[in-house]
């Protein structure tokens, strides 16, 4: 596998150390690992549908933040095909249990994912910002401090989007490298590189720079809470926001801690199969997690609304008003009253009784002429 090179190298790392007797971290199991990035993405494909129905079809008011967060879950569902595909060549196993043809599948998915992962991130970070934009109004320094970090975090995200992309001239040696005889005249950096000091600084700067940013983003919100004039209601949905926000960077912080602990899967041994898949998941969490909180705080309040509207109409009784006519037709013998209304007969004592309940004195005339009242009243 490559010519072991000493331990200044990553092909000089492979089987440095003896981790076969390492029990399997359930994170390394392939069920683990698909049923957490499966259930995340379909969650944050739910939200990010809500999100663009509410933008578009409710309150039509589309923006930048929407496409953005539409173009990084793109990237992130690219990210999460190749999970399944990888899945199926190694990963969670240890590299030097694959053979050639296996280690080089990975590294061609591994190549894959790394990239659109590093496309996520920036661009979910970017649509957060440009969210926020919405809120502050223009010129003031928290809506400058936006501007500037979308400018900061856009050259980030390119610069190693371009390291990731292209990590070897040409690119075909990222994951030929593996099982080259000799790689003295194979141009690889960043990413691909063949130095340990490199690789390692390649992987942990991004991870800490990524997640410092996610700390930055997430705290912005905080001073509309303490704003005056801010209502309860307002306040109770930058709860929920800085709630989710946590929620991200608890993944991005799990991520760079594992990272540092294995220094991007060369210690002890290099072996990225193994010591890579809690990375791989907390990168996918993360993502996906940032889609949701970047789409919650859009569709929760008209959604909300709207549902409440229609129990509103299902379970709140309407006041209804009813209006009667009643017509007085001729007194028999005994001065009966017959009372029709709408086809039914009344007797004395229903006439009485709707006498009591009328606002004017109820008259009839009897058949030998008298007229006949009855003069109690009421009032509503």
């Amino acid at each position: 596998m490559g010519i072991l090179a000493g331990d200044d190298t990553l092909m000089g790392l492979i089987g440095a150390a003896d981790n076969f007797d390492e029990p399997t971290p359930q994170i390394n199991k392939p069920g683990t690992i698909l049923g957490l990035c499966i259930s995340f993405t379909i969650m944050a494909w739910i939200c990010v549908g809500f999100r663009l129905y509410v933008r578009l079809g409710v309150i039509k008011t589309p923006g930048w933040d929407d496409l953005f967060v539409v173009l990084s879950l793109v990237w992130f569902s690219a990210h999460g095909g190749v999970v399944l595909l990888i899945n199926r060549v190694g990963l969670g196993q240890h590299l030097l249990l694959l053979g050639m043809d296996r280690a080089s599948a990975f590294l061609h998915s591994f190549y894959v994912l790394n990239a659109t992962y590093v496309m996520s991130t920036a661009l979910i970070k970017i649509s957060l910002l440009l969210q926020y934009m919405r809120i502050y109004q223009r010129g003031v320094l928290l809506y400058n401090v936006c501007r500037a970090l979308i400018a900061f975090i856009a050259l980030w995200g390119v610069a190693y989007a371009v390291i990731a992309w292209v990590p070897c001239v040409p690119v075909s040696d990222y994951w030929e490298i593996i099982y080259a005889q000799d790689t003295s005249n194979m141009h690889c950096y960043g990413y691909g590189s063949q130095s340990v000091a490199v690789f390692k600084a390649t992987y942990e700067s991004h991870a800490a720079v990524n997640m410092l940013l996610d700390l930055v983003v997430m705290a912005l919100p905080i001073p509309l809470y303490f704003e005056q004039g801010a209502r309860g209601r307002t306040k109770l949905g930058l709860v929920g926001i800085i709630a989710m926000g946590t929620v991200v960077n608890i993944f991005s912080v799990w991520r760079f801690a594992t990272t540092i602990e294995h220094q991007a899967a060369t210690y002890p041994t290099f072996d990225p199969t193994w010591y890579g898949p809690v990375s791989i998941v907390m990168a996918g969490l993360e993502i996906a997690s940032a889609c949701i909180c970047a789409s919650v705080p859009v569709f929760w309040g008209p959604m909300l609304g709207t549902a409440s509207q229609l129990l509103g109409q299902i379970f709140v009784t309407k006041e209804v008003h009813v209006t009667t006519e009643h017509r007085f037709e001729d007194l028999e013998s005994n001065d009966t009253l017959h009372l029709r209304t709408r086809g039914t007969m009344m007797g004395m004592e229903e006439r009485a009784q709707l006498g009591d309940q009328a606002a004017s004195p109820l008259q009839w005339t009897s058949k030998d002429g008298g007229v006949h009242e009855h003069s109690k009243s009421w009032s509503r």
